[in-house]
């Protein structure tokens, strides 16, 4: 059995649904647990209590084994460095200043970081989570890195808040952006099917979660799927969708400077925006936002070949797992949200890619050509016009000034998920 297959096999969470991404249907199992055990994308599952999230949480874990395993409980009063640092007593008489009583414990180099009900931290404990999610520690004002042979999993359960919630926080729009996968676990897309219905109330014992059995330790298979991971290639036209959504999307057509991030403050309200298009809809992703989900989609690539199944369509698998990365990322304007979606958040969502997917259908071949055009230093200038005209303002004015600025410089024809990660090691 190879190591993806290992990954696979039916556990303790039990979701047998299917999801389609890029024309190719996915197991529930593989976009949850798979996908993020091999590319060590954190995971914020949100929903109703009793839905699966801690037993999906305790599947994950079960693959590291104990000692891999850091668990926290959210709460008012935590503190991450409750886990992450201790006080050496005995150097009480010895030590010169505080910092040489504070000492390291073990769990920093735990690879599964696990935070149960994230959303009972109130704001200014939810903000001791950024460095931890981004996998690092500062320590004596060094800045240390969590987990070891250069991974780490951070893995949450929640609920997002909006105030239906007794004793819910909503969940800071920089920690989301730090959670790079979001799901919706009791979402009717994402929930159990009724057979595993059926099979959950017929075989447990009680309402109680089952603890992570001992006996599904995987870690050196995830750390060679990781490893294989970090060597593929992404294909260019991602990263140059990539700018579209970091860029392309931020335009705004009757502003002075163009741009919602100049406007964040009034944004979505302003009168200067139109309402028949996105622009009071949806705010520009974050580049760590983008990078996961080019993550993403390599993982699932990886996943649909194991199955025996052709990736046809790299862009539009792209375009279909941004599903499982930003509905619920705090870039979605709340208004069109609660007023034209009756709250529906996956609905809003889906109406905004819409126009986007057939935007990128109808430039996709375009994009092909001239990007192909550029790694040979050379422009073609009949697709870039029909990507953006020359000299035309526009959400795809950045692309084309991308795929120029790529002939300008064909060495950035080839990225692999090493160097997007020493590109996200620099956001940060």
């Amino acid at each position: 059995m190879n190591k993806i297959d290992k990954l696979s096999e039916q556990g303790i969470y039990r979701n047998s649904k299917t999801i389609k991404l890029g024309n190719i249907s996915y197991k529930m199992r593989d976009a949850l647990i798979i996908a993020p055990l091999i590319t060590g994308l954190n995971l914020y599952l949100i929903g109703e209590t009793g839905e699966g999230k801690t037993q999906l949480a305790n599947e994950m874990a079960r693959y590291f084994g104990k000692k891999q395993v850091c668990y926290m409980e959210g709460r008012p009063d935590f503190d991450p460095n409750e886990l992450l640092k201790s006080v050496n007593l005995g150097k009480l008489k010895k030590a010169k200043s505080d910092k040489e009583l504070v000492e390291l414990t073990e769990n920093i180099n735990k690879m599964f970081y696990y935070v149960d009900e994230l959303n009972r931290c109130p704001p200014i404990v939810m903000n001791y989570f950024f460095n931890f999610f981004d996998g690092k520690l500062v320590h004596n004002g060094e800045i240390l890195k969590l987990g070891k042979s250069d991974y780490s999993l951070g893995f949450a359960s929640g609920n997002i808040g909006d105030g239906s919630y007794v004793g819910v926080s909503d969940t800071d729009r920089a920690l989301k952006d730090r959670m790079h996968m979001i799901v919706k676990l009791d979402d009717p897309k994402f929930s159990t099917t009724e057979e595993d219905d059926y099979y959950i109330f017929n075989n447990a014992k009680g309402p109680r979660v089952k603890l992570p059995d001992t006996t599904g330790e995987c870690l050196d298979d995830i750390l060679e799927s990781h490893k294989e991971f970090n060597q593929n290639e992404v294909p260019l036209i991602l990263s140059v969708l990539g700018v579209y959504f970091n860029k392309g999307l931020d335009y705004l057509e009757n502003t002075k400077r163009h741009s919602k991030r100049a406007i964040i403050d009034v944004w979505p309200n302003s009168r200067n925006l139109r309402e028949d298009t996105d622009e009071n809809k949806i705010l520009p992703l974050s580049k760590r936002a983008v990078l996961s989900s080019i993550a993403l989609t390599s993982a699932l690539e990886m996943i649909a070949k194991n199955n025996n199944c052709k990736v046809e369509d790299t862009t539009n698998l792209f375009l279909d797992a941004l599903e499982l990365t930003i509905p619920y990322s705090g870039v979605l304007s709340k208004n069109y949200v609660n007023l034209e979606c009756d709250g529906d958040t996956y609905l809003a969502f889906e109406n905004i890619m819409e126009k986007i997917k057939e935007d990128t259908k109808n430039k996709k071949k375009d994009l092909e050509t001239a990007i192909a055009y550029a790694q040979f230093g050379e422009l073609e200038e009949d697709s870039l016009n029909k990507i953006c005209p020359l000299n035309k303002e526009g959400k795809w004015k950045p692309v084309r000034n991308v795929i120029e600025s790529i002939a300008k410089n064909p060495s950035l024809e080839k990225k692999t998920f090493e160097d997007l990660k020493k590109e996200y090691k620099r956001l940060i």
